[in-house]
């Protein structure tokens, strides 16, 4: 009985450090527009840190109603739509920067 409990948790292992493996993260640049003042920024990077998979994020605001964010993600826990929504939710659109 120790050795299927021993192979059982073995096994657990091996299958929680592929799913590591297979995690991939990514880098997206997104620009956001409505920003107007250098708190605006904060607001985005908020809305961005709640998202599941979202490990960092950095936001600046530009002047002009713009500003950028630059977000690090697992694309097997969050899509891009999902971090753009995001932004969008908090009262800022936005979209992948060029």
């Amino acid at each position: 009985m120790k050795k299927v409990i021993l192979v059982a948790a073995v096994l657990n292992l091996v299958f929680q450090f592929s799913n590591v493996l297979a995690s991939e993260v990514k880098t997206v640049t997104l620009a956001v527009d409505g920003m107007t003042c250098n708190m605006c920024p904060i607001t985005v990077k908020r809305a961005l840190k709640k998202l599941d998979g979202v490990s960092e994020v950095t936001a600046k605001y530009e002047g002009n109603d713009n500003g950028w964010a630059q977000v690090t993600f697992d694309s097997n826990k969050v899509n891009i739509d999902d971090i753009t929504f995001a932004t969008e939710e908090a009262g800022f659109p936005s979209r992948i920067s060029n």
